[in-house]
C-alpha cells in the first residue's frame, strides 16, 4: 500500500499510485492487457494497442505491489501522501475501478491543495457525475479507444488521442513524451504508441 517514487520521466518528483492493469480498467478497449496476479500470464485483448503499463507487471513484485494498493482502497483504505510530496500521478498503472474510488480521490485532493494530482482515465462516467466538483489541483485527461468514448465530445473533455506515428499527428496538436501536457488544464493532445516503429513520411514528387 505505497506509491512509487519517480525522479526520472517527469519534471520534477513525482509520486505515482498504481493499480493491476486490465482488472481495475472497466471501460478499457483497445489498450487492454490483464496480467494473472499468480502466473504472471497476459491476457491481451487484440485492440489497436497494447497499454504499455502492463509490461514491468511480468515482475512478481511489481504485480503484488499493485494488487496490494487495489486490496488496500477496495476495503476502505485511503492512500497516505508521501511527505514532502508536490506532485502525484494518480494511475501510472490502472484506472477508477467504480464511483467510490472515484471520490475518494477527489477527496485527497481536496484535503491536499499544496499537493498536483492528474490522471488519465476511460472512466468517463464517473467524471461526468461530479462535473463541476473536480478540485483545482486535479487535472483530468480523458484517454481516447475505451467504450464510453462518445462522452468526451459530448461533455467536452479534456482527451488524448493516441497515434501509432508522429507524423499522424494533427498539426497544431501538441504531442507528449514527459506528462507535461497530462499536467496542463483544457488542453487536448497526443501520445505516440510506444509499441509502434515509427515510419517516416515520404513524398513524392
Amino acid at each position: 500500500m505505497k506509491f512509487v517514487k519517480n525522479t526520472r520521466y517527469y519534471r520534477g518528483v513525482v509520486y505515482e499510485w498504481n493499480l493491476p492493469t486490465g482488472s481495475t480498467c472497466p471501460f478499457a478497449m483497445e489498450c487492454k492487457v490483464t496480467v494473472d496476479r499468480i502466473t504472471g500470464k497476459f491476457d491481451i485483448h487484440r485492440g489497436q494497442y497494447k497499454c504499455y503499463a502492463a509490461g514491468p507487471e511480468r515482475f512478481p513484485g511489481v504485480r503484488e505491489h499493485r494488487w496490494k494498493n487495489f486490496e488496500y482502497t477496495k476495503n476502505g483504505g485511503i492512500p497516505q501522501i508521501p511527505k514532502g510530496c508536490k506532485a502525484i500521478r494518480i494511475h501510472a498503472a490502472g484506472d477508477f475501478y467504480n464511483q467510490d474510488y472515484f471520490d475518494m480521490w477527489l477527496e485527497v485532493a481536496r484535503e491536499n491543495p499544496e499537493v498536483e494530482f492528474w490522471a488519465y482515465t476511460k472512466s468517463l462516467n464517473y467524471w461526468v457525475k461530479r462535473l463541476g466538483e473536480i478540485p483545482n489541483n486535479l487535472t483530468l485527461t480523458a484517454s481516447r479507444g475505451g467504450r464510453l468514448d462518445c462522452l468526451i465530445d459530448q461533455h467536452e473533455l479534456k482527451n488524448v488521442t493516441i497515434f501509432k506515428s508522429k507524423y499522424e499527428v494533427p498539426e497544431q496538436m501538441p504531442i507528449d513524451t514527459n506528462d507535461e501536457w497530462a499536467r496542463t488544464p483544457h488542453i487536448n493532445f497526443a501520445l505516440i504508441d510506444n509499441y509502434a516503429k515509427e515510419t517516416p513520411q515520404i513524398s513524392l514528387l
